[in-house]
């Protein structure tokens, strides 16, 4: 129990300073060049390389854990589901608050900045979704469940954490849900793919505006998406076992 504790912590210290590094990195090369571009870049690759150490050190199983082999397909196919049936609920419901709920004025300039060109893509869409996986499923969230914690509080614990690094008030609020969310299929499935995939989907579904819809439209896409990830939800607790080591 204490060297599993003992090893999740040294993770998450060599986690979080590659990862504050490459910010801080980026941050200068950036401002020396006067170009974001290069931030961008820079952090695509610095990610790219973090993601190797841990894949390739097998800090973190790239696998499909207790998935079997004939669900392999179907889990991909739900997952992707879940990624665009919570996008889309969450993007009809904002859009009936208006656009600006989650991000103003600032923020949200620069994450419009963020996103734009192929490195913003590769950075918001791909790496940053495989880092933060990595750190808070396949580091923190796995840690806690290997040791006496409960699995709902294991998952709340670190849809919180997840949830601090993206801000508070509303950014807060919806990261954390979505921590729980995946942090639930980390645990159904023992594995990472169904969260990076479902992280990838939803970052890269941001992009699509659906503000200028009608009421009656927004609220169409509103219930169906909410009854489809309730579907998906379902078929992922009746369909994926949960790891015997982590039944309490």
């Amino acid at each position: 129990m204490n060297e599993e504790i003992g090893k999740t912590v040294k993770l998450i210290v060599v986690w979080l300073f590659l990862y504050l590094a490459t910010t801080v990195i980026a941050t200068v090369l950036g401002r020396v060049f006067n170009n974001y571009e290069i931030l961008k870049w820079t952090i695509v690759l610095g990610y790219m390389l973090i993601a190797i150490l841990f894949f390739g050190k097998r800090y973190v199983e790239l696998s499909f854990g207790q998935i079997e082999r004939r669900m392999v397909w179907p889990v991909i196919g739900m997952s992707v589901l879940i990624a665009a049936s919570q996008a889309f609920v969450l993007h009809s419901a904002l859009s009936m608050f208006g656009t600006d709920f989650l991000y103003q004025g600032e923020d949200l300039e620069r994450r419009q900045q963020l996103f734009s060109g192929i490195a913003g893509a590769l950075y918001c869409c791909v790496m940053g979704p495989i880092i933060e996986e990595i750190g808070f499923r396949g580091i923190f969230l796995d840690g806690l469940l290997k040791t006496r914690c409960r699995p709902w509080i294991a998952i709340l614990i670190s849809a919180i954490i997840f949830a601090s690094f993206h801000g508070f008030g509303a950014p807060f609020v919806t990261a954390m849900l979505f921590g729980i969310l995946v942090g639930w299929l980390y645990w159904r499935t023992g594995s990472i793919i169904p969260g990076i995939i479902i992280h990838i989907a939803n970052n890269s579904l941001t992009a699509i505006d659906i503000s200028g819809q009608p009421h009656a439209i927004l609220w169409l896409i509103l219930v169906v998406s909410l009854l489809l990830l309730v579907y998906c939800i379902w078929w992922f607790g009746k369909s994926v076992c949960v790891q015997e080591g982590e039944k309490h």
